[in-house]
Order: structure tokens, then sequence, then C-alpha cells
């Protein structure tokens, strides 16, 4: 059996994401959903609580890397689909080493990059680093806007 796991650090993730599941388990995956438990989420086989941070700057994230990265490792997914901001970082980066070894298939949804034209100097400096560096161990990157559309078809 197939499995996926979606990632985000926020709640109400599942009115943006439950057709999707709706639809890979009708296609016979496993469908495992992880987050910081703030929703309790229909339509997956196994839900699991990681303490994600919404903040860049929270010691916590650390520990979720930790966390996920076990989670990982037990589970052989075939796909992780990573949510916002902070669930992108932490979902790439603990994907990085299986994704290198052909494991595991990564996509970001970007529900808006934090480096937007007219966005603030360090949100550049911040951000759009991170987010290159990134991109280069992600399989397919979705973005939800024309701006970020081009930005990621021409920086990344």
């Amino acid at each position: 059996m197939k499995k996926i796991l979606f990632l985000s650090n926020t709640a109400n993730f599942s009115k943006f994401n439950r057709p999707f599941m709706r639809w890979f388990k009708e296609q016979g995956w496993q469908v495992d959903y992880c987050s910081a438990g703030e929703e309790n989420v229909l339509d997956c086989d196994n839900q699991y609580s990681i303490c994600i941070a919404r903040s860049p700057f929270s010691l916590n994230n650390f520990k979720a890397l930790k966390q996920l990265k076990e989670l990982l490792k037990n589970n052989e997914y075939d796909i992780l689909h990573c949510h916002t901001p902070m669930g992108g970082v932490i979902g790439r980066l603990a994907a990085k080493k299986f994704w290198k070894a052909g494991k595991i298939k990564v996509i970001y949804t970007a529900h808006g990059f934090h480096f937007y034209k007219g966005a603030p100097l360090k949100n550049w400096l911040m951000y759009y680093p991170m987010e290159k560096w990134l991109s280069h161990f992600t399989d397919v990157i979705i973005t939800i806007n024309e701006e970020d559309y081009e930005k990621a078809n021409a920086s990344f």
C-alpha cells in the first residue's frame, strides 16, 4: 500500500486538503496527517501530533524536526505533502535524507511566500534564501497566486 503524509502547523488545514486526502484514500493510499494537534482531521488513517510552531524562532521546531524525522523513518512514506511556511521548512528538512536516497517524493504547497513584492527587507533576507535552498529537495512546489508562481519558476 502506498502512503502519503500531509503536514501543516496550523488548524483549519482540513478545510483546504480534505478533498485531496479523500481522493488519495479512494485510490487505495494510506493517508496520514501530522500537525501541532489543534484539530481532529477526517479522511485520514492516522493523525500525529508534533510540537511544530508557527514562529520560525520557536525552539519547539527543533523538537518537531526530530519528531518528524522519526515519523518518516518509521512509516516509509511515498509522499510528504507539506503546507504552511514552517510545515514546509520542517517537512523538507526532515525528509531531506530520504529524498536524496530516492525514498520519498516531497510536495510543498506555498500558501503565499513571505517574500512578496513590497514585503519588508527582513522577510526577503530570512525567507527567500531558505526557500531557494529547500527547493532543491522538493519535487513539486504548488503556489496559489501568480506572483508566487512567477517567483518560483524564475528563482528555484
